[in-house]
């Protein structure tokens, strides 16, 4: 239905795909070139295209496939314009593709290209931005190499590894005298023909190489690559292992000196960590970003827990320790008595009374707590 809609718009290929067809030789000709473009899911440009060109007879390649990016099934056009002032308009070509049609979004048209300037767009409705142009001046001897890159493409974990396998897949453009072979080398295997995307799922580091050849016969300088294939451990039902530790200066009785500094490890091996919160004493749960620095006297208890990912959350873990000031207190504690009961018309306590001693220090803290007790006694002024 596409295809149909697409024609009635003006959409079809022409002239005819064909593969390019050998040199002519002798010395008066220039030889065949080829010049590629490739698509994606950007409906802003084209992925790559030529800028310069030689004059005679040229393979035209458009390809909108998952290899060059197209993960979406976007159709595109590689269309020139034919009308537009200050263009040549002496070529007909309007190649529609898709990862999805009978090449798999690789066509190749021929063409005979004349000294001047080319206009190119997509005729899609709504791509109206991919456009752009190339210059086509008189023939001459190709120095340039091609240009060659990798994508590498596969599920991932946290870390950035490949989980169960990867696919790497190359692309080369010449806008000269066009590609002629693309090899790669998977880590100390031989080069390698390249034809279709090298799927690669023995765990593991792994580096591909990789290296384009033009119909000059120039070679592009070797590109590198590197990933690492992990096993696919399935759904991750495990949480995050969380620890903690206090550190500082200490005396002799274990109590930290002014400061104690708690330092909260998660990992997990699975999805990976996504959460790490501590509440200190009675305060509320916090986001946990870097070691938290304790100064105030007196004792602490620190809790600490982990969510991972995949939404699984770790036990509460907990450590205590108390914070001193350093030496030079010479002030002791203050300490205050209060009484709680029932009292008569001459302020005595009917029955009991209970006497609460409290006591604070703000400079080395309390270490032993307040106490309250009940009297045996039944009067109490």
């Amino acid at each position: 239905m596409l295809v149909a809609v697409l024609t009635m718009l003006g959409v079809v290929a022409s002239p005819s795909l064909a593969s390019p067809p050998p040199s002519v030789p002798g010395p008066f000709f220039a030889p065949v070139q080829t010049l590629t473009w490739t698509a994606n899911d950007s409906v802003t440009q084209y992925k790559s295209a030529p800028t310069t060109a030689v004059p005679g007879e040229t393979t035209i390649v458009f390809e909108n496939s998952e290899a060059t990016g197209n993960t979406s099934g976007m159709t595109h056009t590689l269309t020139f314009d034919t009308s537009t002032p200050g263009y040549n308009h002496d070529v007909s070509l309007n190649i529609l593709s898709s990862p999805f049609d009978a090449n798999n979004g690789r066509h190749e048209a021929t063409v005979t290209l004349t000294p001047g300037k080319y206009r190119y767009f997509c005729s899609i409705p709504g791509h109206g931005t991919m456009t752009g142009e190339f210059t086509v001046g008189e023939a001459g001897p190709d120095t340039t190499p091609p240009t060659v890159t990798a994508a590498v493409t596969g599920p991932q974990n946290p870390a950035g590894e490949y989980v169960g396998s990867a696919s790497v897949a190359l692309t080369a453009t010449d806008g000269e005298s066009g590609v002629d072979t693309v090899e790669y080398k998977l880590d100390s295997g031989a080069w390698t023909p390249y034809t279709a995307p090298v799927t690669v799922s023995t765990l593991g580091a792994h580096m591909v190489h990789y290296r384009a050849t033009d119909v000059a016969g120039n070679v592009s300088a070797e590109g590198m690559s590197s990933f690492t294939v992990v096993e696919d451990q399935g759904e991750d039902t495990t949480p995050p292992t969380v620890t903690a530790a206090v550190t500082g200066t200490q005396d002799g009785d274990g109590n930290y000196v002014d400061t104690a500094t708690v330092t909260v490890t998660a990992t997990d091996a699975g999805s990976g960590v996504d959460t790490v919160e501590y509440k200190l004493d009675a305060g509320a749960w916090t986001a946990y970003t870097a070691p938290v620095a304790v100064t105030a006297a007196g004792a602490h208890t620190v809790l600490y827990r982990a969510t991972d990912k995949a939404g699984n959350a770790s036990t509460e873990g907990t450590v205590t320790f108390a914070v001193v000031k350093s030496s030079g207190d010479i002030v002791p504690p203050t300490t205050s008595v209060g009484l709680a009961g029932t009292q008569n018309g001459d302020w005595a306590y009917v029955g009991s009374v209970t006497v609460t001693v409290s006591a604070a220090d703000t400079a080395r803290g309390v270490l032993t707590p307040s106490r309250s007790w009940c009297p045996r006694s039944a009067r109490t002024r």
